[in-house]
């Protein structure tokens, strides 16, 4: 008596006996394919990832056939094996989302930091613009490239007092425009 008729095919004896072939799983994936695609669409509501939840369902009962109990029916493994997929799948997305989220909300914050930076900066070039030629000249030489008072007092030809002065009238200035951001001034000016 051949188990194969035209009308029910018995996957469970098939599976029971090891007999389940390429033929027989292809007449089973072709019987239940469109069921777990509505089933499992119900889940994701995306027709592609539905077909690839169903196809690793699929892929999963062919890979693990003969651990399965053949007393339990095929059909009941594809549809629990298609849920736990789907239901992975959309655990999947919210991880996935919230990491999306919380990147986005970085970005936007650290763009915001930088609009302010370089709003900042700006500011802090008009201000050193407005500052005299020589205590811009003492103040960049001084902060930003690192010299010692002595070393730019001997190379403008002051005095290390002139060059004390011309550090405090500009700081001050500074100071008084810029309040606030006085701090960013000398950052600023580190990385000129």
């Amino acid at each position: 008596m051949s188990k194969r008729s035209p009308g029910r095919i018995n996957y469970e004896y098939y599976m029971a006996n090891e007999l389940l072939d390429n033929k027989t799983f292809e007449d089973l994936f072709e019987l239940h394919f469109t069921k777990l695609m509505g089933f499992v669409f119900n889940y994701v509501r995306d027709e592609e990832v539905a077909k690839d939840i169903v196809h690793d369902a699929f892929l999963t009962l062919w890979s693990n056939r003969k651990r399965l109990n053949p007393v339990y029916p095929v059909k009941s493994y594809l549809f629990t094996l298609a849920q736990n997929c789907a239901l992975n799948y959309l655990r999947h997305l919210r991880v996935v989302t919230g990491n999306e989220q919380a990147v986005t909300e970085l970005l936007e914050a650290a763009n915001e930091e930088l609009d302010d930076y370089e709003k900042r900066l700006v500011r802090l070039e008009e201000k050193l613009a407005q500052l005299p030629e020589k205590q811009r000249e003492v103040l960049v030489k001084c902060v930003v490239e690192g010299k010692k008072y002595k070393e730019v007092a001997e190379e403008l030809d002051i005095t290390v007092n002139t060059v004390k002065t011309h550090i405090t009238r500009a700081l001050k200035f500074l100071r008084d425009e810029l309040q606030e951001d006085l701090i960013m001034l000398l950052l600023c000016l580190k990385g000129m």
